[in-house]
């Protein structure tokens, strides 16, 4: 391909400089601008003669793919549980809170006060506040988070329910 490239290069440059010479008349614009046309062709032939049949289907929707993604996705989730208070209110927090209010039944209206009690049975206090969708904003964002221990017990306690 890097053949195609310099000899097409080369021819280009050489009407061109040709073309300056002579005064730019009409039949030597036209013979640049067709030299140029031919090089872009060859070379945009010798990519795709160069491409793989892998890179022509790439496989989104593979059951490798989709637990590749998972997998990254569940990862980084993850790690947010050993980063700061702020790291847990903003990217687990909410998850855990609605994967709670979906557990816990249905969405009738319930007071803030039902909804409490029911989580400290569910969780007990000390998790509870981890979980509570109100309770974002609590204390040092920039405190410790609770770690993943406390993820690790908040979801053992998520599949009971």
């Amino acid at each position: 391909m890097r053949r195609i490239a310099v000899i097409g290069i080369g021819l280009v440059a050489m009407l061109e400089l040709a073309t300056l010479r002579v005064g730019g008349s009409a039949p030597w614009l036209i013979a640049v601008g067709l030299s140029a046309a031919v090089v872009i062709f060859a070379m945009r032939r010798a990519v795709d003669a160069a491409r793989t049949p892998e890179e022509d289907v790439p496989a989104q929707n593979s059951q490798q793919e989709m637990l590749r993604r998972w997998r990254l996705r569940t990862e980084t989730l993850v790690s947010w549980a050993d980063g700061s208070r702020a790291d847990w209110d903003r990217h687990l927090r909410p998850m855990l809170a609605r994967e709670y209010m979906h557990a816990s039944g249905p969405r009738a209206a319930r007071a803030h006060a039902e909804i409490g009690s029911a989580g400290v049975a569910a969780f007990g206090a000390d998790l509870w506040q981890w979980v509570d969708p109100t309770g974002a904003g609590r204390g040092d964002p920039g405190g410790p988070g609770p770690g993943r221990g406390a993820l690790e017990r908040i979801l053992t306690r998520l599949e009971r329910l």
